[in-house]
């Protein structure tokens, strides 16, 4: 996945997570995007390299941004 390929949503997910983790429920509020489809962009972002879950804390933080890699 590269920037080509992201969704509205995934960027916004992004955004957030470029200032730092944080959990599904904080970028449901933070941002205009179902609680459904923050769960399903994060789970192909995490497929696709670019973020991680942090095991057993619920956190997601950025390794890779598709939007800065180019």
């Amino acid at each position: 996945m590269n920037a080509e390929d992201l969704q509205q949503s995934d960027r916004e997910i992004l955004e957030e997570l470029r200032k730092g983790r944080c959990t599904p429920a904080a970028l449901t509020d933070w941002t205009s995007i179902s609680k459904q489809t923050v769960h399903n962009r994060l789970n192909i972002l995490v497929a696709a390299g670019h973020v991680e879950k942090i095991h057993g804390s619920g956190l997601y933080q950025l390794v890779d941004d598709p939007e800065k890699s180019n």
